[in-house]
C-alpha cells in the first residue's frame, strides 16, 4: 500500500491524469480510423486499441488508489452525495436488468457498492467516500475480464465521475 501526502497525490493524481488522457487520445485516434479502415486491417487496429487499454490499466489502479487512500479528506456536500448515491443505486438496478451480461466479479462488487449506499445509518457523503475506496478492485476485477472500466464508469456513473473529477481539481487548487 502507498501512502501519498496531500500535496504529492495532488500532484501525482495531475500527472496521472495527463497520462491517461494521452492514452484516451490514442484510443480514440485508433476508434476513428477504424470507421474508415479497409477490413482486412481492422482486426490489428482492435489489438492495437487492446493493447493501448492494457498500458492505461496501472495509471487507472493508481489513479483510484491515490483517491481512495485520500478519500477521508475530501469535501464532499450532503446535497451533492444524495444526488450521486441515488444515481448509483439506480444504475447497479439498471445493469442487474440489463440484457446485456458483465462479468460475474464485477457484478458481485457492483451489489456490494449498492449494499453500502443502502445503509441507513451513514450521511450520503460518508457513503460515497467507501464508494470511492471500493473502485481500485472494480477496476482490477474489469481489466481482468477486459470490461473497459474507464467507459464503463463514464457511461454509468457520470455525476459520480464528475463529483470526483470536481473534487480532484478543487485539491489541486488549494
Amino acid at each position: 500500500m502507498k501512502f501519498w501526502s496531500l500535496g504529492m497525490s495532488s500532484d501525482r493524481l495531475s500527472h496521472l491524469e495527463e497520462i491517461l488522457t494521452r492514452y484516451r487520445q490514442q484510443v480514440s485516434g485508433k476508434e476513428l480510423t477504424l470507421t474508415t479502415t479497409p477490413d482486412e486491417d481492422k482486426e490489428r487496429i482492435k489489438l492495437q486499441i487492446t493493447d493501448v487499454k492494457k498500458l492505461m490499466q496501472p495509471f487507472q489502479q493508481e489513479y483510484w488508489e491515490i483517491l481512495s487512500e485520500q478519500s477521508g479528506s475530501i469535501e464532499i456536500s450532503e446535497q451533492e452525495a444524495q444526488v450521486v448515491v441515488a444515481e448509483i443505486v439506480n444504475q447497479v438496478h439498471k445493469i442487474e436488468v440489463s440484457s446485456y451480461t458483465y462479468p460475474d466479479e464485477a457484478l458481485m462488487l457492483l451489489r456490494e457498492i449498492r449494499d453500502k449506499l443502502n445503509q441507513p445509518d451513514k450521511s450520503a457523503a460518508a457513503k460515497i467516500k467507501g464508494v470511492i475506496s471500493s473502485i481500485p478492485p472494480f477496476v482490477g476485477i474489469s481489466y481482468e475480464a477486459e470490461l473497459d472500466t474507464e467507459n464503463f464508469l463514464r457511461k454509468h456513473f457520470p455525476t459520480f465521475i464528475s463529483l470526483i473529477n470536481r473534487t480532484i481539481k478543487k485539491k489541486q487548487i488549494l
